[in-house]
């Protein structure tokens, strides 16, 4: 028999979950096994010990901290049974006839490396340019276009044609992988908490030789936000680790040339920009856009005096940075 393993990382989106796992419940298929394994990242939250009665054919586990995506993902892969792993959000909503494609079309293709498809409620672009010394923000991506407009044509899965396209790299909400390319390129990297570790690993799937595929006729809806917008300090912590996620992104990818001026290139972008907004915030205070702002500005002084004083860019939320 088939075995399709999904693995889904959690963390206090308990309500979408529920749809999620409530659909793959209600799925049985003819020529594949599903294999679903939950990784609740410590919500803490007393939903966890429900959830496993609800549903006991799932594997629903508790990891020891709130570690990252990359590491809940990884603990996720290590209780799984099946040859090709599919990590999907916990706010998407997998239809069993995408499920059997996407696992038929990997098995059928023996070069691809890593599958994944069209993404509703929102257009899914699949222009998606790997970070580079000129693509790491605003100013430098606006010049960039201005160099390359056709490196930034707004494209999406809606409006292709195309029944699958590759792009430069594939967003971690919905990602296929087999247990082989997973090894080979080492899983997920747990130097990110959050953010740009689907990067990574779609590069080193990339320069391993393997292809990106994504589907252009086969859709997973996602409905985008989990728990990543619940109030001002959670929403200014994610996008605090975006700007995190960036520099450990630079650390291990970018040519030692390189390194040193996009990191500080970053950190001048980062403050000049968030310290105005910051400011900003402190005088609309009233307003929860503002003070977003104003978190951000905080959290990222905290993380760069951090950074100085352990002398490593990982984001301190990480399990890695705690084992120091």
């Amino acid at each position: 028999m088939n075995i399709l393993s999904i693995i889904i990382v959690n963390y206090k989106s308990w309500g979408i979950l529920k749809r999620n796992l409530d659909l793959l419940a209600s799925y049985t298929f003819e020529k594949l096994s599903l294999e679903v394994i939950v990784v609740d990242n410590f919500s803490n939250d007393g939903n966890l010990v429900p959830f496993q009665s609800d549903f006991p054919q799932f594997n629903i586990i508790e990891n020891t901290g709130n570690w990252g995506f990359a590491h809940g993902c990884n603990l996720g892969a290590k209780h799984a049974n099946g040859e090709i792993l599919l990590f999907l959000n916990p706010d998407t909503l997998a239809p069993k006839e995408s499920l059997e494609k996407m696992f038929f079309a990997y098995k059928e293709n023996p070069q691809i490396g890593i599958l994944s498809c069209k993404q509703s409620e929102k257009p899914s672009s699949y222009q998606k340019i790997s970070p580079s010394i000129f693509t790491l923000f605003g100013l430098q991506r606006s010049l960039y276009k201005l160099m390359f407009p056709q490196k930034f044509k707004e494209t999406n899965c809606q409006t292709c044609q195309c029944e699958a396209v590759s792009p430069d790299w594939i967003s971690g909400s919905v990602i296929m992988i087999s247990r082989a390319w997973y090894n080979r390129v080492g899983g997920w990297n747990t130097d990110y908490w959050m953010y740009s570790e689907d990067v990574e690993l779609s590069k080193k799937v990339k320069d391993s030789g393997g292809l990106l595929l994504l589907l252009c006729n086969v859709n997973i809806v996602h409905e985008h936000g989990g728990a990543s917008r619940i109030n001002v300090e959670t929403s200014a912590l994610t996008k605090t680790e975006v700007i995190i996620s960036q520099h450990v992104y630079i650390q291990n990818n970018f040519s030692q040339i390189q390194k040193i001026p996009s990191q500080m290139l970053l950190i001048i972008n980062t403050l000049v920009f968030k310290s105005v907004l910051g400011i900003i915030g402190v005088f609309l205070f009233f307003l929860p856009k503002a003070r977003v702002q104003f978190f951000i500005l905080k959290n990222c002084l905290k993380y760069y005096f951090s950074a100085i004083i352990h002398r490593t860019w990982i984001s301190p939320k990480s399990e890695k940075f705690n084992q120091k």
